[in-house]
This record gives C-alpha cells, sequence and structure tokens, in this order.
C-alpha cells in the first residue's frame, strides 16, 4: 500500500534534497526514512522559507516520491540518513488550504504519516 509522508523542512532545505535527489527527516534520524517505501507520495511542508531565520511560509512547498530502496548515510548531516526521493516544486499550499486534512498538531514533531482519505484530499488540492 502507498502511503503519503509529511515532512517538515524550511523551503531551502527542501529544495537542496530536491535538487541533490534525496529526501532527509527530523535532522538526518534513519528511523523516519527507514519507515518509507519506493513509490511512497512525499510533501515537504515547510515553516519557513530558510532555516534558521528565514521568513514564515506555513505551506506545503514540495511533492515527489521515494525512489531509493535503503536509507543511505547523509553527505549534508554528518553521521545523518536520508533517502533517495524525486521531488518537484510547486507553487505553495497554505496551510489555511488544507487545515482539514493536516493534522497541524503532529507538524511539530517533523515527519508523519497521513490517513489515505486525507492524503487523497490534499493531493486533490495540490496544482498538478
Amino acid at each position: 500500500m502507498t502511503r503519503t509522508w509529511v515532512l517538515v523542512a524550511s523551503r531551502d532545505h527542501a529544495r537542496r534534497g530536491a535538487d541533490e535527489g534525496f529526501v532527509m527527516a527530523n535532522h538526518g534520524k534513519r528511523a523516519p526514512v527507514a519507515r518509507m517505501s519506493v513509490g511512497d507520495r512525499v510533501l515537504v511542508y515547510s515553516p519557513t522559507t530558510t532555516f534558521p531565520q528565514g521568513e514564515p511560509l506555513r505551506a506545503i512547498t514540495f511533492v515527489g516520491e521515494v525512489t531509493g530502496d535503503e536509507p543511505e548515510p547523509s553527505t549534508v548531516i554528518e553521521g545523518g540518513w536520508k533517502r533517495a526521493a524525486s521531488l518537484r516544486e510547486i507553487e505553495p499550499v497554505p496551510l489555511d488550504a488544507v487545515r482539514d486534512h493536516l493534522p497541524t498538531s503532529r507538524i511539530r514533531f517533523g515527519f508523519f504519516d497521513l490517513p489515505p482519505d486525507d492524503a487523497e484530499a490534499v493531493a486533490a488540492l495540490l496544482p498538478s
């Protein structure tokens, strides 16, 4: 079953991942990216434009899918882990537009999966 994962990252960090073909979660922890499977969908929620002092953004900024079979050592964070993924930047979709389907109480955890019904509802609100 395909799952949809929400990762929280500033837009500049997500852009780097998109450019280099990977995702990371929770500052490079292995466990989150190990839970992913090839073909799973990824939504990146960006609270800010840049880390650590960027402008507030509070929007979904990237979408994509997991392409790597296993976590790999990170070249970004020493001792960290990443997962190969194909991401594309989208016109930011504000949190207010998806709030009914994106549990804001979970955003603070930096990584979570969406129930299938919510994932489909959010996907319908995203630009193609």
